[in-house]
């Protein structure tokens, strides 16, 4: 009897167990579709602005509007440590032209860093985020201050007695590299200040000194000379252990929830608060995870996984544990964006990242986002207009191509949706136009070489109504073609990177032939 009533009891216990994990993520999936999708309304009329029934409509997903992004080890991307498997990931994860959408260097902005030129030139790191931001990608700046001796350069530490040195280094150093000419407004957000909850080098540094009450007054102006050297760079605050083990993390969460309190409330303009994810076992429930962002999301102020890696799990468990993270924050309405520390093996510094073992196969963590996020979360639908030449979707929020054909015509145009709410409205109009009249700007779009003029390299990005056949060619002053790259394309955006470093100054023509079409050009190579 007593055998039984322990089965019973655990049987109990499992389902109750199993119900409980349902109940969870029902509520997550709910919250999804009320907050990650949103009404699309396509209208197609004639030239006179009839509508037009019967019209086959292709809405097509290019790219979510939440940020699914890596952080990048730049040295891998341009320059002597070169990986061309590592660059192709970042162009094409999934195999098919999509990739990430958001990206944080994972150390070439950093203060040591960026003065001390590594892992590769400042001019390469420029590059390196003009050829990312060229294929679709989002910057994450991180970071401006990590306030502790060790993340520093060494003459801060040698001067921990003299707050007027260090308060002029930091400022100085802000606007070097957040008002950088070529930086300034291409990052969509700086970590502007890591881990101050933790680190409390500055803080005991100018606590009482000049009009300071309180150390943590000194990051008030850090702040404030970012939003200086680039206002249009949101500034984040950032954090860990905040999400990892709730019950234990509490005291974390009051200070940095204080520090947060305490620089709003001096008028520091923090635009979003940073939450790092690197876990271990044990590993958290999704109630913890639901309970620590709600207790983050009070100020108002958007919420960003920032640094997500697992360890001391098997492959499995981090599978599974990605699927139901993932799947909580992709569920909050505070949380805009989820970035993994590194997703190749080769290149993490715990030598466990989230997508690829060494020798990139994929893991199974690695095959659960690639399904979630381009394919239960992706959007790609057909439909036929009604007698009002409408027709009327339901999309996760991003980036989309709508392509119409109607008998012998059709035609192209893009739409962002944005809103989960209020329908986005997008009208095509369809014109008699036959296929040898196809104007080029109807499914080609060109907008040039940047930067522009280039020292080591440079990204032509062009846009795409239709798949087709490229080719593109630089040739010098002479004649001389220095290079040339063929390939088919589907539609959609593109950048081709053209590496130039040992081309000499001057003048280069280049040659754009798309299905017969010729775009040309002139760039300018400087030293």
């Amino acid at each position: 009897m007593r055998r039984i009533s322990i089965l019973l009891i655990g049987l109990y216990c499992a389902l109750s167990a199993t119900s409980y994990g349902q109940s969870w993520r029902a509520a997550a999936e709910q919250r999804i579709e009320q907050y990650r999708k949103g009404p699309l309304r396509v209208r197609v009329v004639r030239p006179d602005g009839q509508p037009v029934e019967g019209a086959q409509v292709h809405v097509r997903m290019t790219r979510h509007a939440f940020g699914f992004g890596t952080a990048i080890s730049f040295g891998l991307v341009l320059g002597t440590g070169y990986n061309p498997t590592y660059r192709a990931k970042l162009e094409d994860l999934t195999g098919d032209g999509r990739s990430f959408n958001l990206a944080t260097p994972e150390n070439a902005l950093k203060w040591p860093s960026w003065e001390g030129e590594w892992p590769v030139s400042n001019r390469r790191k420029i590059d390196i985020i003009n050829w990312l931001r060229a294929k679709g990608y989002e910057i994450r700046g991180h970071n401006l201050l990590w306030p502790d001796w060790q993340w520093m350069p060494d003459d801060i530490e040698q001067n921990r007695d003299n707050p007027q040195y260090i308060y002029d280094r930091v400022r100085e150093h802000i606007f070097e590299v957040a008002g950088h000419r070529d930086l300034r407004g291409k990052l969509r957000e700086w970590d502007v200040l890591n881990e101050p909850a933790h680190l409390t080098a500055l803080r005991d540094v100018f606590n009482g000194w000049d009009s300071y009450e309180v150390g943590e007054d000194f990051y008030v102006d850090v702040f404030q000379w970012a939003k200086q050297a680039d206002s249009t760079a949101r500034l984040f605050i950032n954090e860990y252990n905040i999400i990892n083990n709730y019950a234990n993390e509490q005291p974390t969460r009051n200070y940095y929830k204080w520090i947060i309190a305490r620089l709003l409330s001096k008028g520091a303009p923090l635009e979003g608060i940073g939450i790092q994810g690197h876990f271990s076992a044990p590993l958290p429930s999704m109630t913890e995870v639901k309970a620590a962002l709600d207790e983050m999301a009070v100020f108002g102020l958007p919420l960003s996984i920032t640094e997500y890696d697992v360890r001391g799990v098997s492959e499995q468990a981090e599978a599974s544990f990605m699927e139901d993270f993932l799947t909580m924050v992709f569920s909050h309405p505070a949380v805009e964006s989820f970035v993994m520390w590194g997703f190749w093996d080769g290149a993490h510094w715990r030598d466990n990242a989230p997508l690829f073992r060494e020798d990139w196969s994929l893991k199974p963590s690695g095959e659960v986002f690639l399904e979630l996020v381009f394919d239960r979360w992706w959007t790609d639908t057909t439909g036929v207009t009604g007698a009002d030449g409408s027709w009327v979707m339901r999309g996760f929020l991003g980036d989309y191509v709508v392509e119409v054909d109607y008998g012998e015509t059709s035609a192209v145009k893009e739409v962002r949706l944005m809103h989960n709410e209020d329908t986005t409205d997008v009208e095509v109009v369809l014109t008699s136009v036959g296929a040898e009249e196809d104007p080029e700007e109807s499914w080609l779009r060109v907008e040039g070489f940047g930067p522009d003029p280039f020292v080591e390299g440079t990204v032509l990005r062009y846009w795409l109504g239709r798949p087709a056949e490229v080719m593109l060619e630089v040739y010098d002053v002479l004649g001389r073609r220095v290079y040339g790259w063929r390939g088919r394309r589907v539609a959609g955006w593109h950048a081709e990177w053209v590496e130039g470093s040992s081309w000499p100054s001057g003048l280069y023509v280049y040659r754009l032939e798309v299905d017969g079409r010729l775009h040309t050009g002139r760039i300018l190579k400087i030293q």
